[in-house]
């Protein structure tokens, strides 16, 4: 790559709204990473890239489970410019937010600048486990406090971000192929997770606990959040967050898998919980939301 072409992936980098929300993934082989790589970006090698077979092999490859939030823009670097537009173009096609794809050969990674080149492995990812949870888990007891129960945890981003803590995890969920995923997310990131194929909406399908914690995360079942708190050992947390209803908005899901206004406190009674946060607002793809955290007295 000669000089132009660096300026030109640089500037384009820079444009990228990936890159400003630290989203980029670097499909180059291992040894292309770990020579000279962009700051911040996280390696995902695909070895394969081939037009006549990308579709199946990227979905198999490349789940959505590794990657940011859909409503997210990602930046996906390849070693040539005709795998990263048809990565891009793939990408863009699972309802992806804007993807922008850029090529950096071994001969460019090695112009780039040194604020912007690093070398070797990287710890990093872009897949990320429920904002509410971030944003909330100094409210969480400590791991040594007893194990943690995950309903309806689909793929298991919340489960396996507990699980590096080092909080003993148990994720249920009656798609078998989503825990398929959370057990390759765990294996993935080196932890443990116990993933369970249960229907929420049979009562027997519920681990009796005690449970120092249990999350809820966009699942609404009246009989099964009503249970929680009874399934929650003494100074054990619950935090919930899932859809509600607002005036004018007819997207997903349906009215009724949302919660009705300031629904979700009545399901923690003053006199078995207390509150510890409580938000009704919108989730980062923009979806009316409510949350709660509350501990069992």
């Amino acid at each position: 790559m000669d000089r132009y072409n660096i300026v030109d992936f640089l500037e384009k980098m820079q444009a990228a709204p990936g890159r400003e929300s630290g989203n980029v993934l670097d499909v180059r082989s291992s040894q292309l990473f770990m020579a000279a790589h962009v700051a911040g970006s996280v390696s995902h090698p695909l070895e394969e890239l081939n037009s006549s077979r990308d579709t199946v092999y990227l979905e198999k490859e490349l789940p959505s489970i590794f990657l940011p939030p859909r409503h997210e823009p990602l930046v996906v670097v390849a070693a040539r410019q005709e795998e990263a537009d048809r990565l891009a173009t793939h990408l863009a096609g699972r309802d992806r937010a804007e993807v922008t794809g850029l090529a950096l050969p071994a001969e460019g990674a090695d112009q780039l600048p040194p604020n912007l080149k690093k070398t070797g492995p990287s710890s990093r990812c872009l897949w990320k486990p429920p904002l509410w949870l971030i944003r909330h888990s100094d409210l969480l007891p400590p791991p040594a406090a007893g194990p943690v129960l995950d309903l309806a945890c689909g793929s298991g981003r919340a489960a396996v971000w507990l699980a590096e803590k080092g909080y003993q995890v148990t994720g249920i969920d009656w798609q078998a192929e989503a825990l398929d995923l959370g057990r390759r997310l765990a294996a993935n990131r080196g932890v443990a997770c116990r993933f369970l194929v249960g229907d929420l909406r049979d009562p027997e399908a519920v681990p009796s606990g005690p449970w120092a914690v249990i999350l809820n995360f966009r699942f609404r079942q009246a009989d099964l959040l009503e249970k929680i708190p009874g399934l929650l050992q003494p100074g054990g947390v619950a935090m919930v967050r899932t859809f509600r209803s607002t005036p004018g908005y007819e997207g997903h899901p349906s009215p009724r898998y949302r919660l009705g206004p300031n629904e979700l406190t009545g399901y923690f009674p003053a006199g078995q919980c207390e509150i510890l946060a409580h938000e009704e607002s919108h989730d980062p793809d923009g979806r009316p939301a409510a949350g709660i955290v509350a501990r069992r007295k």
